[in-house]
């Protein structure tokens, strides 16, 4: 055994003991872990559900399986039986969610990302162990995963797995077992590959960018932007459309602060109820500032910032608090907003906190005494009609606009002298529940509903027993000081597996219904696309066909607004400070600006304005901003020290003509007369390239790198019988290339990537013509 895989294992189990976790999972044939051995990984590391994710399967990946038959069958393979994984693979994958979890302080989510491929190799790899899987396991695998999924995303993270995990912690025997994620020689393979390539350019945050940028209005990653289509009809939709459910109206609410604050979405989910927090602002002799042409007070919102290295303790995850400041104009639209959903989330706030301190469900009422069984109806499912009685469409519509609980008591109170219905079906459906009568004796024949009564523990045992996802959230989780945070303390409630108002425009009560929780981020993600199981908010709101089939990735809104402020002109200490990063290099990963809006606060010298032409303008701009390197930068600068502004403005005018920028840096060079012979082969030392931050540049330059590697290892592989002068200068050729391929990689963004280099868009033959520039040499070389 790889004593790498040993140790490895042997410390995953001790930890793992540690924290009272079973080792040795009971499950069935299928490989469905039994509830009382199955991890529970969001309580592992101290977060709060929803969602709860566990390690309940130690089978095979359905969807991939499935493709892996078919990749045998075409390989001239037997098919493999689905199966509990092996106990040595079973070890590692639950080796890799301790590491994950305890050790790497990742969240579930990301750890079930790194687990899952363990699902896909394991039926490939059958009997042999982990530490001796072979290449062509993994290559089989790789590429079941990469036909079981459309987009490629799941073979993505399989590479990753295998390079982070198998090569990256030693565990295999093989090493760089990542360089057998190759597609199959399939048209099959070869289509699921370039959907992977796809998505990959698309989280690299590139997507769109395969060749040059022509222009300068042209963005960078524009992808992560949102579509403006999409993008306004958000903004319509919340801010002036009528919610139809309790729901739509607390997810409104939600993308209403996600949208003027620029939070991640886990941010905006977990806003606490207690928000608010005013600053007072005063001058040295304590009066309002406001008085001296300041500010008197601002509004700060509190809330929890994720991605913070301190939100990572010795006992799992914790919620690092912060504020930050609401723009003024945004205030009164913040502050309305989240009293509406204070206001309308009273009567659920109410009872979660009471469920949480008391450990009941109905803590209104002792466990002896009898409730009506209409109440009992409503409190289980959330009805609020349970009576023939006719709800006025007046008093309908004004809950609709409003949400009002004490509407809600209007309803029932005009329900109460009617018949009740639906009551004999739904305890039809709940046959463990005893209908008693006024003095508590069940009834032993026909049941009077109007004078039926339920014994509250009987009801309350019924739920624990048969109804778990009825259940409320009350698991705390911890900030950073280790003060608990609860969910009824957080500003979105919502009552949970509510499913009345998506049928027949029906009414939810709120304020008796038993089971709440807080507003799942994963539920806003889906809510803006057709991934989830409800329809999304353009399906349920839109006004055309067009409308309703848009979607919008939530994340997107913050690249947005972070290139909006850097657009603005707003410094990048306070972006990175306003969206909570350590680093102002994090914000410039979301800086979207086309490099005329990255330059448009540079100003120009009046007599440059009069002398250079649009291009030239902007090239000045680039060279006062410091972004622009090369040959004609320094001889405009050289220019400008020896014989001034006005002869250096007449030579970028005539010299300097266009802007080019190339997959791989920054170029600014003439090619008014004849276009340059080695376009887009500047990587090769050519003395005009100089690197930029625009982060597509190194992912072009890391790719070139892997190609010339991959030419040079085969024609190093090549036979000695088989080697001539051809074979030697292909080598030659190749090192040169990869050689500047890694300086230009190595280059600091805004310097020039080979000073010393070459002019490759001038051949050996070719003269310079009668411009400025030869003009200025001849004059010095003349002394003049």
């Amino acid at each position: 055994m790889n004593r790498f895989y040993a140790e490895f294992i042997g410390t995953a189990r001790e930890l793992a003991e540690s924290r009272g976790l079973v080792w040795n999972l009971e499950f069935d044939e299928s490989g469905k872990v039994s509830k009382e051995t199955r991890w529970n990984l969001t309580a592992l590391v101290g977060l709060m559900p929803p969602p709860t994710l566990w390690l309940g399967q130690v089978g095979v990946d359905a969807n991939s399986f499935e493709k892996l038959n078919e990749i045998r069958q075409r390989m001239g393979q037997g098919p493999l039986t689905a199966s509990p994984m092996s106990a040595e693979w079973q070890n590692l994958y639950k080796a890799i969610f301790i590491h994950q979890l305890l050790v790497r302080k990742n969240k579930p989510m990301s750890a079930i990302k790194m687990t899952g491929p363990i699902r896909q190799l394991a039926p490939v790899a059958g009997d042999t162990p982990p530490w001796l899987v072979t290449p062509d396991q993994i290559q089989q695998a790789y590429n079941a995963t990469l036909e079981g999924q459309a987009s490629g995303k799941v073979a993505l993270d399989f590479k990753t797995m295998v390079k982070t995990i198998l090569d990256g912690l030693h565990l295999a025997d093989s090493p760089s077992l990542d360089r057998f994620c190759v597609p199959y020689a399939t048209k099959e393979a070869s289509e699921a590959q370039e959907r992977a390539n796809a998505t990959k350019t698309r989280q690299n945050a590139h997507g769109g960018r395969d060749g040059l940028r022509k222009r300068l209005a042209e963005r960078k990653s524009a992808s992560k932007l949102p579509d403006e289509r999409a993008f306004w009809e958000l903004i319509r939709i919340v801010f002036t459309e009528t919610p139809r459910s309790f729901n739509d109206a607390i997810r409104f609410a939600a993308f209403k602060v996600h949208i003027i604050m620029g939070f991640r979405i886990g941010e905006t989910a977990s806003i606490p109820y207690d928000w608010k927090r005013w600053r007072d602002y005063v001058d040295s002799k304590g009066k309002p500032a406001g008085e001296r042409g300041g500010i008197s007070r601002s509004l700060m919102i509190r809330h929890f910032a994720e991605k913070q290295a301190e939100s990572a303790t010795s006992e799992g995850m914790s919620l690092y608090e912060n504020t930050a400041h609401v723009p003024t104009i945004f205030q009164d639209i913040l502050v309305e907003t989240l009293d509406f959903v204070e206001r309308i989330t009273a009567p659920l706030r109410e009872r979660l906190k009471r469920q949480t301190e008391t450990g009941r469900i109905f803590p209104e009422y002792a466990e002896e005494t009898l409730i009506p069984a209409w109440e009992v109806f409503i409190r289980l499912t959330g009805h609020a009609r349970f009576s023939h009685a006719e709800i006025p469409p007046e008093l309908f519509e004004r809950y609709r606009q409003t949400y009002d609980p004490d509407l809600l008591r209007d309803i029932r109170e005009l329900q109460s002298g009617f018949a009740k219905r639906g009551l004999a079906q739904f305890w039809e459906a709940n046959p463990h529940l005893t209908v008693r009568d006024i003095a508590g004796v069940p009834f032993e024949r026909r049941v009077s509903w109007n004078n039926a009564f339920i014994r509250t523990g009987d009801v309350e045992e019924h739920v624990r027993a048969n109804s778990l996802t009825k259940l409320s959230d009350t698991t705390p989780t911890t900030l950073t000081d280790g003060t608990l945070v609860y969910p009824h303390e957080l500003m979105f409630l919502v009552p949970i597996r509510n499913l009345i108002e998506g049928r027949n425009n029906g009414i939810l009560d709120t304020t008796l219904y038993s089971a709440v929780g807080r507003t799942d981020a994963n539920d806003l993600v889906n809510f803006l696309s057709d991934g989830g199981t409800t329809p999304s908010l353009f399906a349920r709101y839109g006004l055309t066909e067009e409308d309703r089939a848009l979607s919008l990735v939530s994340h997107s809104i913050r690249h947005l607004q972070n290139t909006e402020l850097f657009r603005l002109g707003v410094a990048d200490t306070l972006i990175s400070k306003k969206f909570n990063r350590r680093s102002v290099a994090q914000s410039y990963e979301y800086d979207h600006r086309s490099l005329e809006e990255d330059i448009a606060f540079v100003d120009v010298p009046p007599e440059a304005e009069d002398r250079l032409g649009h291009n030239a303008r902007q090239v000045y701009k680039l060279i006062a901003a410091n972004k622009a390197h090369g040959p004609i930068v320094d001889e405009f600068r050289s220019i400008q020290r020896e014989y001034g502004d006005e002869a250096a403005f007449d030579f970028l005018e005539a010299e300097a003509d266009g802007l080019h920028v190339t997959p791989y840096g920054l170029c600014v060079n003439s090619f008014t007369s004849d276009p340059c012979p080695k376009h887009l082969e500047c990587f090769n030392g050519c003395v005009h390239l100089a690197r930029t931050k625009v982060s597509s540049e190194q992912t072009h330059l890391e790719t070139l790198r892997d190609r010339f590697a991959k030419i040079i290892i085969k024609l190093e592989q090549t036979p000695e019988k088989r080697r001539n002068i051809g074979w030697a200068n292909q080598l030659r050729h190749a090192r040169v290339r990869y050689d500047n391929i890694l300086k230009a990689i190595d280059t600091v963004p805004g310097q020039q990537v080979f000073p010393d280099g070459i002019d490759l868009s001038v051949t050996p033959k070719q003269q310079f013509g009668n411009t400025i520039i030869d003009t200025m040499k001849n004059l010095r070389d003349l002394d003049v």
